[in-house]
């Protein structure tokens, strides 16, 4: 078939196949669109009643029009082969959304609702499924739903015409048939009974069980034993598998009642009763539970993402370039081991210069790779860090930074495309903040742009730096913590680039410019803080942006109040785009870094606290998303630690070995740094907010409503208890740069602790002295200080200490030490004033650090495994 035309439709490539046809891909050629195509097989057209039920198929489906449900375009036939053409909707269906023990509750309602939507919709226009089940959901790329396959569906209403009727009936009911998925099935289907909407409630049942525990409600060996199960056993109760509040679990039993008159007697009452369900999740009056997700290794998640691409039913491309009938593709044009950043094109499109890690994967440097080849020119072979690249618009030089990844003491360099000797331009000094500092050409290649301090304690701003010179001059005047991805439109008229509002929180901005690459207005912002948007690039036509955000890319008109919007055809996982000039003769492209990261949380064990540890480190808590900051109960029995596995990074809780875990948090709005108060009923935690500027929040540790303790206009982050219980300390920017301070659990006014700059801060055990680390930024090498808490000199306790990583405990300190590019953990014993090394061998370290009250487990975050690849788009736009 492929290759094949019918009548106006050309079919490109084969999806899947199911119980009523095979799916493949085409292009309509009349309306320039990409569809799917459902064919009968020859071997069933001869069947009169198989090719009536194919018929009714797209009969009755395609009177249905709701956002939830795949729309039919055309059914027809060509030289004997019957056809259905239907949207083409890209994304994965739900059966391999569901991870091993279950979606998060909130995300279960939302998918839940927005099918008992669907079909809702479907059963008021008197149609069933009859085959509900997850391989026939998909959820889209833009996280929607969408129902498939209505290839059982029945018309309830009776026919005007007896005959047809009993056509009808014969197709779909014949006496003894049992049509549909058994572990689905509701028991009167499964008996062959007369059906209503009732059915697919029962089969709902058994989709959003399976949502919420991982497993289907009624599984076995065979078909029968499943059938058996379905018409006689009732399913295990779901908190039996998952921490599912009463309202869902009954809501969910009370589907898959054997006696329809039992269960909920229409989709649209139980939408509703999903919706107020999702509500009462969001507003906190619920818990929102999901239990941890069996650990599932990058590269099964590759493969399988893979595999769906081949298999799904259907999939949609709305983004397409114009004049251009055929959709728009990502793909690879490097697969290479270790870590590749910051693609940049040349002038004529045909080359792109990247930073690498090598094939080693241990240093950074930059290369220029021909697009259709897989050689790679390497251009720097300097020990240090070479990154950040950009190619100049008039060809001659590829500009990037060598040096820290965050920017501080990092040298602005040139080199020439095809080798040659590098020139140093100048040096910079900025304070930095967790992400590598990026450069920006002005059109003419007169000049960069490039982050620097604007001197001590002051923040980072943008500034111009002449390139016959090195002179340097301010273009912003910075922000609270640091200006950074600057981005000067083809046409010279406007930058764009990143404010730093609060830690992990940024906004892009828009500045217009004037003459000599100057100022001219005050810039404003773009995005919303919330959507924390960085690495903006502009398209040729000098009116559009794209950037990463959330893992994926966007774009953006900056003309009058456009909203962002996804390109759809890039998946997850974008970031570091950049668009080539057109060409004569030939598009723009587009060129990403797809970069997915697994972060788990792993386990140190000791004798006692400081000795060596008994075993190489062990993984305690995983998922195939981030987890991260854990730390430990007062008891010693769970930890609270942040998540992205429901999509946005929350706060969560676990126990120690990892089961039982329970979203506490729905904010989408960054919480981060979990700490327990000194009776583990409540955990404090910090939060960008809706305005970028980060407050101290209070949740209760066995869930509900969180609460704002501290809502001042400057910027408070890393929360912990003082021991009593009274207190919680945090580090804020209400006097300059960031200083501890400290405010009564039940609110009230804040009182300053430390003078100098300071991030996070941890009180003894007895109550008598503060702990907190120096400087401004999170992830660097920093002294770590004691302090009375009645005020007093500071003693300096240990240097090269990860900001946020170190716990106090009653005999001594446990901290992650960072020297010359390897990361130890390390402990500082307060009776003899020794330091130890209790572990080395680590992995790729991050943020945060917990200890065990009796100080024999340590949790810490590690990154255990990354992909890299450096992404192509032809055509674009």
């Amino acid at each position: 078939m492929i290759g094949r035309v019918l009548g106006r439709y050309r079919i490109e490539s084969k999806l899947g196949e199911g119980g009523m046809g095979v799916v493949y891909k085409a292009h309509d050629t009349h309306l320039d669109r990409p569809v799917a195509i459902k064919v009968l097989p020859q071997d069933r057209v001869a069947d009169p009643l198989r090719k009536e039920r194919f018929a009714l198929e797209a009969r009755a489906a395609s009177a249905l029009n709701h956002p939830g449900i795949v729309t039919i375009y055309d059914i027809s036939s060509d030289e004997g082969i019957d056809f259905i053409v239907m949207e083409y909707v890209s994304g994965k269906t739900l059966d391999a959304v569901i991870p091993a023990k279950g979606l998060s509750v909130t995300r279960a309602l939302r998918y839940g609702a927005a099918i008992a939507d669907a079909l809702a919709k479907a059963h008021e226009a008197g149609i069933i499924h009859r085959d509900l089940k997850p391989s026939n959901i998909v959820v889209t790329d833009d996280d929607a739903i969408k129902v498939l396959d209505f290839g059982l569906a029945k018309l309830l209403e009776p026919s005007t015409d007896a005959a047809h009727a009993r056509t009808q009936t014969a197709v779909l009911t014949d006496a003894g048939t049992v049509v549909g998925t058994a572990a689905y099935m509701s028991p009167e289907q499964a008996r062959g009974d007369k059906l209503d909407a009732r059915s697919d409630i029962f089969s709902f049942g058994a989709v959003l069980y399976e949502m919420v525990t991982g497993r289907r409600p009624f599984d076995a060996p065979s078909r029968v034993e499943v059938l058996g199960k379905v018409l006689n056993s009732d399913p295990e109760a779901p908190r039996n598998l998952s921490s599912v509040s009463p309202d869902v679990e009954r809501t969910i039993l009370r589907c898959l009642r054997k006696d329809p008159a039992r269960r909920f007697q229409t989709m649209a009452d139980l939408n509703v009763a999903l919706e107020d369900l999702a509500a009462d999740v969001t507003s906190g009056s619920q818990v929102q539970p999901a239990v941890v997700r069996g650990r599932s290794r990058w590269m099964w998640a590759v493969a399988a993402s893979l595999v769906l691409a081949l298999i799904a039913f259907v999939g949609w491309q709305t983004w397409r370039p114009q004049g251009s009938g055929t959709p728009l593709r990502a793909v690879p044009m490097t697969s290479l081991p270790g870590v590749t950043r910051s693609p940049s094109f040349s002038p004529d499109a045909n080359q792109v210069a990247f930073s690498w890690t090598g094939p080693a994967g241990n240093n950074q440097d930059i290369y220029v790779q021909q697009i259709g080849t897989t050689t790679q020119l390497r251009l720097t072979t300097d020990p240090a860090n070479d990154y950040s690249p950009l190619w100049s618009p008039d060809g001659r030089w590829i500009a990037f930074l060598r040096g820290e990844l965050d920017g501080q003491q990092s040298e602005l360099r040139l080199v020439p495309p095809l080798t040659g000797p590098e020139r140093k331009l100048i040096d910079i000094h900025p304070s930095g903040f967790l992400r590598p500092v990026t450069l920006a050409w002005c059109p003419d290649s007169s000049c960069l742009i490039v982050t620097d301090s604007l001197g001590e304690k002051q923040p980072d701003a943008l500034f111009v730096v002449a390139l016959d010179s090195g002179q340097r001059r301010p273009l912003t005047r910075g922000s609270q913590f640091s200006d950074n991805d600057p981005a000067i439109s083809p046409d010279g008229k406007w930058l764009v680039f990143r404010r730093e509002v609060a830690p992990f929180a940024g906004q892009l901005n828009l500045l217009a410019l004037g003459s000599g690459v100057t100022a001219s207005g005050e810039p404003r912002p773009i995005t919303p803080v919330d959507l924390y948007a960085y690495n903006p690039r502009w398209m040729p036509n000098s009116a559009e942006i794209v950037f990463s955000a959330k893992q994926r890319l966007w774009t953006l008109g900056i003309i009058g109040n456009a909203s962002p919007e996804v390109l759809p055809f890039a998946g997850e996982d974008g970031l570091s785009p950049i668009v080539s000039t057109a060409q004569p003769g030939h598009s723009s492209r587009l060129a990403y870094v797809r970069s997915y990261t697994d972060a788990n949380v792993w386990r140190v064990e000791t004798s006692s606290p400081g000795a060596p540890a008994s075993s190489p480190p062990t993984v305690a808590i995983s998922s195939t998303r981030r987890d991260a900051v854990p730390q430990v109960s007062p008891d010693g029995r769970q930890l609270t630690f942040t998540s992205t596995r429901s999509g946005e990074h929350e706060v969560w809780r676990a126990d120690v070995s990892g089961g039982n875990a329970v979203q506490l948090t729905s904010l989408r709005s960054n919480p981060g740094w979990p700490r327990w108060s000194p009776d583990g009923k409540l955990i404090a935690f910090h939060t960008n907010g809706v305005e970028g500027n980060g407050d101290i929040w209070i949740v209760p540790a066995e869930g509900g409503q969180p609460r704002n303790l501290t809502s001042h206009p400057a910027t408070d982050v890393f929360p912990s208890f003082s021991r009593d219980g009274r207190w919680v300390y945090f580090s804020s920017t209400r006097t300059g740069g960031p200083k501890i301070w400290k405010i009564p659990v039940s609110g009230g006014d804040a009182i300053q602790v430390s003078q100098d700059d300071s991030l996070m801060a941890i009180e003894s055990t007895d109550g008598a002295y503060v702990y907190y680390t120096a400087g401004q930024n999170t992830n660097n090498p920093a002294p770590l200080w004691r302090m009375p808490v009645t005020g007093g000199t500071p003693i300096k306790i240990a240097d090269d200490v990860i900001a946020t990583a170190f716990d106090v405990l009653e005999p001594g300190i446990y901290y992650l030490e960072r020297t010359g590019g390897a990361t130890r953990l390390r402990y500082f014993d307060f009776a003899s004033r020794k330091m130890t090394t209790v572990a080395e061998n680590l992995g790729n370290v991050e943020f945060g650090l917990g200890a065990s009250p009796d100080g024999r487990s340590v949790f810490y975050t590690r990154v255990d495994s990354s992909v890299n690849d450096l992404m192509l788009v032809d055509d674009f736009r």
